[in-house]
């Protein structure tokens, strides 16, 4: 008898501890299929349960980064529970973007136990605020999902303000005019601005490193006056309280000096190239444009048209088989003496223009001419616009030798 209950009793126990291997083995091998939400980890209706704890917290604020950048944050969970605490990340919706993606050291953490949770982003769109999550889904039934939030503001490496292109409209013939603008960093606590290269030669630059009073009055000018610093410090401090959006680090004044005794007459666009130490071989551009008034004047007539601002004479559409003539009166501005006027160079090449001068004209300082041009009948039809136009280069010699220009536009078909 004994015996028997010798053998029951070991029976029993062999029993057992296949039970407790099979229940040990089971709740530590999880298969999960990321767009199967059955597979995915969920809390036992009769316990116990596991208790997933944040350490450190479930945000982080990388502070400010640049565009295309990336970047990774390690979070910790700990199981202060009973029981195995499942884990799954990356699972279908899990993320908020594609930016965003968390990996686990592993997906079941017995308890007392830690488990790293590597989240990793890249910077994408050039937006100001970057908040985005990775949730790690769970059984434990009071934290089913995890966010892990990830937060910051996205700089850009190079600013100019007001804008990178600026135009100065027209200027007189002897005129000058000063373009005052800045070129910031948002990322970089300081930088050198190495050279400024003009290709043309004819805009004058200087620059100047700003100060910590005017890079914050550049990074509040929408907020508060440069002059009142008292507000500017209390917009400084809600804007970095909120994070809003990223403010002046380092940067230089620079002012472009623009003479319009350098430039021929009509439209003109100037690059100003900065080059800095932001990056290997970085440089960022800025454009002037503007028209130089000149000294040319046509006075409408029927069948033409003139443009002062960008010196086009237009002539509509026409019939090249018919050609076009128009007679049409020029003025010359700012003309002393016995000088003539010479046709230097036309295009396109079949124009012809003459000049009659107006000897009555009572004007001392100015003389009126009448310009007879023609496209004569039978040639190519073609399109002359703003873009691709014709250009009629004139000198005037004598007392006050100068080149002067127009350009011509017409449709003939």
């Amino acid at each position: 008898m004994r015996i028997v209950a010798v053998t029951l009793s070991l029976i029993f126990g062999v029993c057992a501890l296949f039970l407790i291997v099979k229940s040990y083995r089971d709740s530590t091998n999880v298969t999960i299929s990321p767009n199967d939400p059955s597979s995915l980890p969920s809390p036992s209706k009769s316990g116990p349960h596991p208790k997933a704890v944040l350490v450190g917290g479930d945000e982080f604020d990388f502070g400010i980064m640049e565009q295309g950048q990336e970047s990774q944050h390690v979070f910790v969970i700990r199981n202060d529970g009973e029981a195995p605490l499942r884990l799954a990340a990356n699972y279908q919706g899990a993320n908020t973007c594609e930016c965003t993606v968390g990996s686990l050291e592993r997906d079941l953490v017995p308890p007392g136990e830690t488990v790293n949770v590597t989240v990793s982003w890249g910077i994408k769109k050039p937006v100001v605020g970057f908040a985005h999550s990775a949730r790690i889904r769970t059984n434990d039934p009071d934290h089913v999902t995890i966010p892990l939030v990830i937060k910051g503001v996205i700089g850009r490496r190079a600013v100019i303000l007001p804008s990178t292109n600026w135009s100065i409209g027209q200027l007189d013939s002897d005129g000058t005019v000063e373009v005052d603008l800045t070129l910031h960093s948002e990322i970089s606590d300081q930088f050198k601005l190495l050279k400024i290269e003009n290709p043309s030669g004819r805009i004058v630059t200087k620059s100047q490193a700003l100060d910590a009073e005017e890079l914050k009055a550049l990074g509040t000018a929408d907020l508060a006056s440069p002059a009142d610093k008292e507000k500017i410090d209390k917009a400084i401090t809600r804007l970095k309280a909120g994070a809003r959006r990223p403010l002046p680090k380092a940067g230089y004044k620079i002012t472009a000096t623009v003479d319009s005794s350098k430039f021929v007459s009509g439209p003109f666009l100037e690059t100003l190239t900065f080059y800095t130490d932001l990056s290997e071989d970085h440089e960022i551009s800025f454009h002037i444009r503007g028209s130089r008034s000149g000294m040319i004047e046509f006075m409408r007539t029927p069948g033409n048209e003139w443009d002062s601002k960008n010196l086009v004479l237009r002539l509509g559409t026409f019939s090249a088989a018919k050609g076009k003539s128009v007679r049409i009166p020029m003025l010359v501005k700012g003309a002393t003496g016995d000088g003539e006027i010479r046709i230097k160079s036309v295009k396109p090449k079949f124009l012809e223009i003459d000049f009659e001068r107006d000897t009555k004209f009572p004007a001392k300082k100015n003389r009126r001419y009448w310009m007879t041009l023609t496209v004569p009948k039978g040639k190519p039809p073609i399109v002359l616009t703003t873009r691709r136009h014709g250009e009629v280069v004139l000198e005037l010699d004598g007392d006050t030798k100068r080149s002067m220009r127009f350009f011509i536009g017409f449709v003939s078909r």
